[in-house]
C-alpha cells in the first residue's frame, strides 16, 4: 500500500474509532471494527465523489468479505476544498459511524487536510 494510502486509512480509522493518540492502526481498525480492506473500499468511494465535487452527490459501498458497507456524500465545500460525510457501518451492528474528512486539492491531487 502506497504511504498516502496508510495515512488515508489510518486518519479513517482514527476518526471512526475512539481518541487513538497511542494505539497502534491495527488496534484502531481491530476497535472500529473496520478492515484495511473496508478503509480501501471507502477510499473508492471517496474517489469517485472527489472527481465531480459536487454538493449532495452520493456513492455507496460495501465489502462482501466483512459485511462492512456504508455511503459517503459531498457534505459542502470550504473555498477549493471538499468536504465528504461517510456512514459507515460493521457487521452485525446498525449503529452508523460518522467520520467527516475534508479534502483540498494539491498539486492536481486530492490530499486530506486537517
Amino acid at each position: 500500500m502506497r504511504f498516502s494510502g496508510i495515512l488515508t486509512a489510518a486518519a479513517v480509522a482514527a476518526l471512526v474509532a475512539a481518541p487513538a493518540a497511542a494505539n497502534p492502526l491495527s488496534r484502531i481498525l481491530a476497535k472500529s471494527g473496520l478492515t484495511p480492506q473496508d478503509t480501501n473500499i471507502m477510499r473508492q468511494a471517496e474517489q469517485s465523489l472527489l472527481a465531480e465535487a459536487q454538493g449532495g452527490k452520493q456513492a455507496k459501498w460495501s465489502n462482501p468479505d466483512s459485511g462492512a458497507h456504508g455511503n459517503v456524500q459531498v457534505a459542502g465545500k470550504e473555498g477549493d476544498c471538499v468536504l465528504l460525510q461517510h456512514q459507515a457501518f460493521v457487521k452485525d451492528d446498525q449503529t452508523a459511524k460518522q467520520v467527516r474528512r475534508k479534502f483540498c486539492p494539491s498539486e492536481g491531487k486530492w490530499q486530506l487536510s486537517q
